[in-house]
């Protein structure tokens, strides 16, 4: 595929479009996707793919031995969707109130199948072994942990980990690769305040948690401006405040919840041991207590250099001399991606795939927006890239 307007549709596409419709119109959360884990099991069974009998209640993990030893490569995407209302119009748009997959990972699990299709057939010419790995709830942060606290790597340690994710910036056809820190980390935090409740009009014989943390969520951008370098990167970002029932009532406590992101595992783990030193230290001050717990932690996308230049180069192949963008900047976007990624050693990238067709301006809207289109065509260099690189890497 060299010109997004002269498509040639490979033997595989009409089946592998039509399984990604499926998955589309059906969307599933996070720890939820029941009826994509049996599709996905019920697809590579029939490929003659292994799937693995791990304790998962959601995810596969699906495995081919080559006819030749060698080394084992794990290809991850991952298959949960969004709590977002579709808006995009097609014909098999979400049927799910509130749910969709908004952020193209219908896309993902169905090129995945797509390329476990074509190496099975393939099979003869593999040298080594291949893991399928479909991610579950990776929109909850906690996905990948989940997997492998089960042992998913835990018997064949992988020498290499890919896998890409769709990419609306870019245009249909191109691949997006990032060597080094491509994505930040991501922690999520919750801090409850505890005051002392009463009457509105005496807030002399309380103490109030909302005034308290209105002010601690000011203190807490002093981490982000008078802490932390200006060159390392910092986002600190607190979407929910929870607290109260009457505009008369001061309430006993207040709840917060945010993330911080950042592009350095050390800076992470001293700037979040910071935040609880001033949550403590700020609430005492005014007369309350805080309960601060981290969660959900995901350490820096780490994207090693020689993966990304055999991406390249198995890319080229089979999209063009110019199909690779290389010209991009760490984005403070997360992805459980690097949880995996750690337990490989950091040997493996996450590429980032094109989805923006021209002549449809919807498929360009970006990420996580209910209006934006992913369009099938987008299969055809995500499968091609995924098994280009199994064979090129296992030769």
């Amino acid at each position: 595929m060299r010109e997004q307007q002269s498509i040639q549709y490979p033997a595989w596409y009409e089946e592998i479009a039509l399984l990604r419709a499926k998955l589309h119109a059906a969307p599933e959360l996070g720890h939820c996707e029941v009826m994509t884990t049996q599709l996905i099991k019920e697809r590579l069974r029939a490929y003659g793919v292994e799937v693995l009998p791990f304790d998962l209640p959601t995810g596969v993990v699906g495995r081919l031995r080559g006819a030749k030893p060698g080394k084992i490569l794990a290809i991850r995407e991952d298959i949960d969707a969004l709590p977002l209302q579709e808006d995009t119009g097609l014909p098999y748009a979400s049927t799910v109130a509130g749910v969709s997959h908004a952020c193209g990972h219908d896309i993902h699990a169905a090129a995945l199948l797509g390329c476990a299709k074509q190496l099975a057939q393939q099979r003869e010419a593999l040298q080594g072994t291949v893991l399928f790995v479909f991610q579950c709830a990776e929109e909850t942060f906690d996905g990948a942990s989940t997997m492998l606290s089960k042992g998913i790597f835990q018997d064949e340690s992988p020498d290499a980990l890919v896998g890409f994710h769709c990419a609306p910036a870019l245009p249909l056809g191109k691949i997006g690769l990032f060597s080094g820190v491509a994505n930040a980390s991501c922690d999520v935090i919750t801090i409850r305040v505890i005051g002392k409740g009463g009457h509105g009009a005496h807030p002399d014989d309380c103490i109030d948690p909302i005034v308290t943390a209105a002010g601690l969520l000011m203190q807490l951008q002093t981490i982000v401006s008078r802490r932390n370098k200006a060159t390392h990167p910092l986002v600190l970002t607190f979407g929910e405040f929870h607290g109260g029932s009457a505009p008369n009532i001061i309430p006993d406590e207040v709840l917060l919840r945010g993330t911080m992101r950042c592009m350095d595992n050390a800076f992470r783990l001293k700037r979040l041991e910071e935040i609880r030193t001033l949550c403590h230290s700020f609430c005492q001050s005014m007369g309350a207590q805080c309960e601060v717990v981290v969660e959900k932690g995901m350490p820096p996308l780490e994207n090693a250099e020689d993966i990304c230049t055999q991406l390249a180069e198995s890319s080229r192949k089979v999209l063009g001399a110019d199909c690779v963008v290389q010209d991009l900047t760490p984005s403070m976007g997360s992805d459980d991606f690097s949880c995996m990624l750690e337990v490989c050693k950091n040997h493996g990238a996450q590429y980032l795939l094109g989805t923006h067709l021209a002549s449809l301006p919807q498929s360009g809207l970006g990420l996580h927006v209910a209006q934006c289109i992913f369009p099938s065509e987008a299969l055809c260099p995500g499968v091609e890239t995924l098994t280009q690189f199994a064979l090129d890497y296992l030769k």
